[in-house]
């Protein structure tokens, strides 16, 4: 069995990043009486839990939520039931209380709430600002949700360590799995091995191959497909002419790129336009400053680059240059781009970008579906989430310089609790 690594680890950078909520608290939600079990004989299935109602909050406060985390209005009752309840339950301010206990779950591997009786358990498969986000965000929903006794805790940024700990997770009998896992197709047997013993699994955000979306409970992933699609309609309209694109990811064969990348050339190929570039950064810092400046070195000048992770590595050779860069497009950023494009506009350059919300907070909605499946209520398997590209202009308003600079955007925590979040990978 792989040990399971603490999560003290130094904070080294793949994809992706956001936020939370302060977490609600304890106790919020208010518990029905009625109760359900699943059919075998494990720990997990031998539970009986009530299910909660929606959380008692302003309607202004859920909707102030929405637009922060979609970076767009939506309204409520348009969103998956699963999804609309997350969003109440975030939309709940939180204590100093669970702030505290928000803080000592970040520190450890196993942690209990102080309440309820479902496990919570989160195999991880990386370790960065994005990922330690997303953890906390995670953290915050099981603790605000009565429901819930305990989360569990695992982490390995290899295949083979990933298998390993879910295994051991699962021998810890937990009620529901959430898991954002990019190991794809590998993580089928363990997935069938968790449903096997009566554990709920739910997976979130990163898309994965049919088999294993078929395999879970709840399949809630990110729409990229659609995002760049809409990203590509917007960039073809505002230049309004036939351009060249590059196109750039993190690792070859990864998931996410695959879900997104045929869009996005369909999009703009459609309209006319050619792919003059393309390359990989690993995700990393160095991979990232490497193919930003490469790209402006090739003289390629494409009107339009589009990546799936952070844009300031990209738009950096050009500012200094005292050039615009091209029209960038992705579906995450940090605080740091978002300073850069400011900083620029105020020196008289103008930006044009497109991204869409950075999904850390997707964590919420599986603990939110899985406690609600383990509860007997329905659940779509599939839970649609909408995912809108929005303009740069349109986000800059967020921007506050006291945020850590490698947070990502959006976030529902404030500077001094990001920061917080952030240094407990450290």
């Amino acid at each position: 069995m792989t040990k399971d690594k603490s999560y003290r680890a130094g904070p080294r950078r793949s994809r992706r990043g956001l936020t939370i909520v302060a977490a609600a608290a304890a106790g919020a939600l208010a518990l029905a009486g009625c109760s359900s079990t699943t059919s075998n004989g494990s720990a997990a299935a031998e539970k009986t839990v009530a299910p909660s109602t929606s959380v008692s909050v302003s309607p202004k406060a859920v909707a102030d939520t929405i637009k922060r985390t979609f970076l767009k209005d939506i309204p409520l009752d348009s969103l998956n039931p699963a999804v609309q309840r997350a969003m109440q339950t975030a939309a709940v301010s939180g204590t100093p209380a669970t702030q505290a206990k928000l803080k000592e779950c970040l520190s450890t591997n196993v942690c209990e709430t102080g309440h309820g009786s479902l496990t919570i358990g989160f195999p991880n498969d990386n370790i960065n600002p994005w990922r330690q986000t997303f953890r906390a965000e995670l953290t915050a929903q099981a603790i605000a949700s009565p429901e819930v006794s305990k989360i569990i805790y695992s982490l390995s940024p290899d295949v083979a360590g990933y298998l390993a700990n879910f295994k051991s997770l699962i021998a810890q009998r937990p009620d529901v799995i959430v898991m954002d896992t990019i190991w794809g197709g590998a993580v089928l047997p363990v997935v069938q091995q968790a449903k096997a013993a009566g554990i709920v699994v739910v997976q979130v955000e990163t898309p994965v191959p049919d088999a294993v979306a078929k395999a879970v409970d709840v399949y809630a992933p990110a729409d990229l497909c659609g995002a760049y699609t809409d990203g590509a309609k917007q960039v073809a309209e505002l230049v309004g002419k036939p351009g060249t694109y590059g196109l750039y990811t993190g690792i070859p064969g990864n998931a996410s790129a695959a879900a997104w990348q045929p869009c996005l050339n369909k999009g703009l190929t459609g309209a006319g336009w050619k792919k003059s570039i393309e390359g990989f950064t690993q995700w990393t810092p160095q991979g990232m400053a490497q193919a930003g400046n490469s790209l402006f070195a090739s003289g390629k000048n494409p009107d339009a680059v589009a990546y799936d992770y952070t844009l300031e590595y990209f738009a950096a050779p050009y500012l200094k240059a005292k050039r615009t860069p091209p029209i960038l497009m992705s579906d995450v950023v940090n605080y740091a781009y978002l300073k850069q494009v400011q900083d620029a506009q105020d020196a008289g350059t103008k930006v044009t970008a497109f991204f869409a919300n950075s999904r850390v907070w997707y964590g919420r909605i599986g603990v939110t579906a899985g406690i609600m499946k383990r509860q007997g209520q329905k659940v779509d398997h599939d839970v649609s989430i909408p995912y809108p590209m929005v303009n740069i202009n349109d986000v800059l308003p967020l921007y506050d310089p006291a945020m850590p600079a490698n947070a990502p955007v959006p976030t529902l925590f404030t500077p001094d609790q990001e920061s917080a979040v952030l240094a407990e990978g450290s």
